[in-house]
């Protein structure tokens, strides 16, 4: 079970993940259903956020758009904080983006432990 966290705090972090990730505000409903999933320790922020980046409106405005070595410089820029991703560690990502399905390489991103080091289990990275 994830953590449980004070109402007040999910409220921040269930806005921060609409601002953050898909840089608008938040629906009443989904605000609700992502606060009530906190607060109770249903997932884990990082749970949500992989939610989130695996969204069809995510797709819609950063994946549909970009060539795949575009994608992976911003994935490793955004979701590691990777200031000066290598050509190498581009084209490996670029590569895992045309043959596997975009939300599990995003995933794998998210479960990396360059991303535990840049935001742990309870921080929003800022995408938008």
């Amino acid at each position: 079970m994830a953590k449980a966290w004070p109402y007040e705090d999910a409220c921040v972090i269930a806005g921060e993940l609409y601002g953050n990730l898909l840089a608008r505000n938040s629906d009443e409903v989904g605000y609700r259903y992502n606060v009530n999933q906190l607060v109770r320790g249903y997932e884990t922020v990082r749970d949500i956020v992989v939610r989130f980046c695996a969204s069809e409106e995510f797709r819609e405005k950063y994946v549909m758009n970009q060539t795949p070595n575009e994608l992976a410089r911003r994935l490793l820029l955004r979701l590691t904080m990777n200031k000066r991703p290598s050509p190498d560690e581009i084209k490996v990502l670029a590569v895992a983006i045309l043959e596997r399905d975009w939300r599990r390489v995003i995933e794998d991103v998210i479960m990396s432990e360059s991303y535990t080091e840049a935001y742990g289990d309870d921080r929003v990275p800022l995408w938008a």
